[in-house]
């Protein structure tokens, strides 16, 4: 009766899910060498408009080393990024934090579902299992870090040289919400486990680079949730 008369009010009754959401931190802790390099400033600039004038501006090293990071807090620096420098990045690795993506955890999350056969496709993670940080971004501690100048050669035009940051000795702390109806705790830890043993983060991964293992777990209570 409680359902024909739901239906014929056109009401719909809505479902308590936070008595099913849990929260979690896990650190990783790298394998190896993680490298972080999302388009630097200069290509944002020239792809945005400056390929229209057909004249490319010539590189500060520093800049595009500086901004081929995701930094936790704003860079403090105009958008022509000119004082970028040696001292400007030393300083940034003090008191900064040079991050990973949300998203990139998370899709991994999902890849590593596929490709070890735990679901066919990523849906039921993607909606599931969240990762949760401010600004959407995931700050690393790391042991050492070193710059690596490689040519590249994209599949159209010309070899381009790159500077590749790595971070040596590194790990970072996720949080992790997600429903446990629908995944375990030791279900989603596995996943995670999988992805950094397969697939890793960051770039390089199909060079063995990014790769990282589960050290801690804790669980927390929603108020202390971000």
């Amino acid at each position: 009766m409680k359902k024909k008369e739901i239906k014929a009010n056109n009401e719909v009754e809505l479902m308590n899910i936070q008595a099913n959401i849990k929260h979690m931190i896990v650190t990783v802790e790298g394998d190896g060498d993680l490298i972080l390099n999302k388009m630097n400033a200069r290509n944002e600039r020239w792809l945005l408009g400056g390929r229209d004038s057909g004249v490319e501006e010539r590189s500060n090293v520093w800049e595009d080393i500086i901004t081929s990071i995701h930094w936790y807090k704003p860079l403090e620096c105009e958008d022509t990024y000119k004082e970028c420098n040696e001292e400007m990045m030393m300083s940034l690795l003090k008191e900064n934090k040079p991050c990973i993506s949300a998203f990139a955890f998370k899709k991994s999350f999902g890849d590593a579902t596929v490709r070890n056969e735990i679901d066919t496709y990523a849906t039921k993670i993607n909606t599931a299992v969240n990762v949760v940080a401010v600004g959407g971004l995931i700050p690393i501690e790391f042991g050492g870090w070193s710059v690596e100048k490689r040519l590249m050669s994209p599949k159209k035009g010309k070899p381009l040289t790159v500077h590749l940051n790595h971070f040596h000795n590194w790990s970072a702390k996720i949080q992790i919400d997600y429903m446990d109806h629908v995944f375990s705790r030791d279900q989603i830890l596995n996943i995670i486990n999988l992805a950094g043993f397969g697939l890793g983060i960051g770039s390089g991964r199909t060079s063995g680079y990014g790769r990282y293992h589960i050290t801690n777990v804790d669980m927390i209570e929603e108020a202390e949730a971000a």
